[in-house]
C-alpha cells in the first residue's frame, strides 16, 4: 500500500468517526427533544445531517472516488415527491388527477387554460416533508457508510442501546412514581402512562421497539461465546472469556427486561403486541441458528421473570387497556381508527396514482371526514394508508416494498452468515425493522422525526451488514476495505 493510499484510508477513517459522532449526537438530541416534533428540533436535525453528508461528499470528491451507498428505490421515492411539486397545466392535471380537490383560490383559475398547478394540495407542507425524508435518506446513507462489523464496539449501536435504556427507565419512573413530567414540562396528555421524553405513549413504545432488539442481539452474541466455552476440544474458548461472556449475557438480559417493562408501562397495546411478537420471532430465528436447548430454556426463563415482575408490581391498568377490545368492531368504530382508515381509503380511491401530496393529509382529509367532525385529524394512525393517500399507490410501493425486501435479505443473511457479531447486529436490525413495520399499521411512528431517523439508521446498519459487507467478501476486488475470508469473530 502506497503512502497516498495510507493517508486516504486514514482520512476516511477520521471522516467516518466524525460522521458517526454527529449521527449519534443528532439521535440523542432529537429523541430527548420530545421526539423532535417541534420545528426547531427537526430543522437542526436536518442541518446537521445535510452538513455532514455534504462534508463527506466533498471529501470523497477530492479523494477521487465516491463510495456512498445510495439506495435506488428511496431516491426514486424522493423524485416522485419532487414531481408532486412541479406545476402542471390545469388541463393535464385534470386528466392525471380527475378527482382533484382545488382550493377556492384555484377554482377561479379553471377558465384559464394557461393556469399551472402542482399535484400537491399544499406545496409548502410537501416541501417540509420532502426535506425530512431527504434527511432520513442521508442518515441511512451515512449509517451504511460508517458502520463496520469488524469494529465490535460500534458507537451507533451503543447509543441506541443506552438511549433506549434511558427512555425505558424514564418511562418506568413516570409510571411507578406518578411523576408525570418531561424534564421541566408537566405532562398534559397520557398522564397515567410512561412516555419517556415523548409526548405520546405510542411513539415512546415505537422508539423502544427500535432499540430493545439490539439488547437481545447482544444477549445472543455473548451467549454464543459462553456456549462455545462449554465445549471441549482445541477450539474451546478460554475460561476467563467464557466467564466474562456469561456475565455480559446476564447484564444485557437485565437491560432487556428493563426495556420491555418500559414498553409495558407505556400501555401502548400495539407496542406491547409488537414487542411480544418480535421477542418470539427473534428467539425462533436464534434457535434456528444455534439449535441449542439452552437458548430456548434461557428464553423461557427470561419471559417468566419479566411476566412475574410485571405481575408483582401490578399490571391491572395495562390489562384493562386490552379488555377494551371486547367491544369488537363497535369499539374500534368508537375509538376512531377504523373510521379514519375507511375515510382515508376513500381518499386513496379518488387519488390512486398521485395522491394529494406528501405531508398534506391534514388538509385533504376533512373533505372525507364523516366522524368526529369537531376533531382535526392530522394523521391517519396508519403509516401505510397515509403514505398511499399522499403519494398514491406508486409512492407507497416505492417506499415500503424495498424495506420489506431488505428485511427478507437480513433474515437470510442472519441464517446463512457465520460471523457471530455481524449476525447478532443483523438480528437487532431485523427486530427493530419488523417491530416498527407492525406498529405502523395502527399508528404514525414514521411521522415522528426521532423514530423515523432511528428507523433509517437501523435500516442503514442492516443494509451494510447484511448486503454490502457480504457482497464485498463474495467479490473482494469490488471493495478493498474488507478481507475475503468470512471467518467467525
Amino acid at each position: 500500500m502506497s503512502i497516498r493510499d495510507r493517508m486516504t484510508k486514514s482520512t476516511d477513517s477520521t471522516m467516518k468517526k466524525i460522521a458517526e459522532i454527529v449521527l449519534s449526537v443528532v439521535i440523542i438530541g432529537v429523541t430527548l427533544a420530545f421526539g423532535g416534533v417541534q420545528p426547531i428540533a427537526y430543522s437542526l436535525m436536518e442541518i446537521a445531517i445535510f452538513a455532514t453528508a455534504l462534508a463527506v461528499l466533498i471529501h470523497q470528491v477530492r479523494a477521487g472516488r465516491i463510495g456512498l451507498p445510495v439506495p435506488l428505490w428511496a431516491s426514486l421515492f424522493a423524485l416522485w415527491v419532487v414531481l408532486e411539486l412541479v406545476p402542471l397545466p390545469l388541463p393535464w392535471l385534470s386528466r392525471i388527477d380527475p378527482a382533484r380537490i382545488l382550493p377556492a383560490a384555484l377554482r377561479t383559475l379553471q377558465h384559464r387554460a394557461t393556469a399551472w398547478v402542482p399535484i400537491t394540495l399544499y406545496p409548502h407542507a410537501t416541501l417540509i416533508y420532502l426535506m425530512k425524508f431527504l434527511a432520513y435518506l442521508a442518515a441511512f446513507i451515512l449509517a451504511a457508510w460508517v458502520y463496520d462489523s469488524q469494529q465490535k464496539k460500534a458507537l451507533l449501536i451503543r447509543v441506541l442501546i443506552f438511549l433506549g435504556l434511558f427512555e425505558a427507565a424514564y418511562g418506568i419512573v413516570q409510571y411507578l412514581a406518578h411523576w408525570q413530567q418531561i424534564f421541566w414540562m408537566k405532562k398534559v396528555y397520557y398522564t397515567s402512562m410512561g412516555t419517556g421524553t415523548y409526548i405520546n405513549h405510542n411513539h415512546f413504545a415505537g422508539f423502544m421497539e427500535l432499540t430493545f432488539p439490539f439488547m437481545l442481539a447482544l444477549v445472543f452474541y455473548h451467549y454464543q461465546i459462553w456456549q462455545d466455552g462449554r465445549r471441549r476440544g482445541p477450539a474451546r474458548v478460554p475460561a476467563a472469556t467464557t466467564s466474562a461472556a456469561g456475565v455480559q449475557a446476564l447484564f444485557y438480559s437485565f437491560l432487556l427486561v428493563v426495556a420491555i417493562i418500559g414498553v409495558i408501562f407505556s400501555k401502548s397495546r400495539a407496542g406491547i403486541m409488537g414487542t411480544v411478537f418480535v421477542v418470539v420471532f427473534l428467539a425462533i430465528l436464534a434457535q434456528l441458528k444455534t439449535r441449542r436447548k439452552v437458548w430456548a430454556i434461557g428464553l423461557a426463563a427470561f419471559v417468566l421473570v419479566a411476566v412475574a415482575y410485571g405481575l408483582w408490581i401490578g399490571l391491572n391498568p395495562v390489562v384493562a387497556r386490552f379488555e377494551m377490545f371486547r367491544g369488537g368492531v363497535s369499539y374500534l368504530e368508537t375509538e376512531g381508527r377504523l373510521s379514519f382508515w375507511k375515510a382515508t381509503l376513500a381518499m386513496i380511491h379518488d387519488y390512486p396514482l398521485t395522491g394529494i401530496g406528501l405531508g398534506t393529509y391534514v388538509y385533504g382529509f376533512p373533505h372525507y371526514q364523516t366522524y368526529f367532525l369537531n376533531f382535526l385529524l392530522t394523521h391517519a394512525h396508519n403509516d401505510y394508508v397515509e403514505i398511499a393517500s399522499e403519494t398514491g399507490v406508486p409512492g407507497v410501493l416505492l417506499l415500503f416494498v424495498p424495506i420489506i425486501v431488505l428485511l427478507a435479505r437480513m433474515i437470510h443473511a442472519f441464517i446463512t452468515d457465520v460471523r457471530r457479531y455481524r449476525t447478532s447486529v443483523i438480528l437487532g436490525c431485523i427486530g427493530g425493522t419488523a417491530a416498527l413495520l407492525i406498529h405502523s399499521a395502527v399508528d404514525f411512528n414514521l411521522r415522528i422525526p426521532a423514530n423515523a431517523l432511528v428507523f433509517a439508521v437501523v435500516l442503514g446498519i442492516g443494509y451494510k451488514a447484511a448486503c454490502l459487507e457480504r457482497r464485498s467478501e463474495a467479490h473482494p476486488l469490488a471493495d478493498n476495505r474488507h478481507q475475503t475470508a468470512a471467518t467467525k469473530r
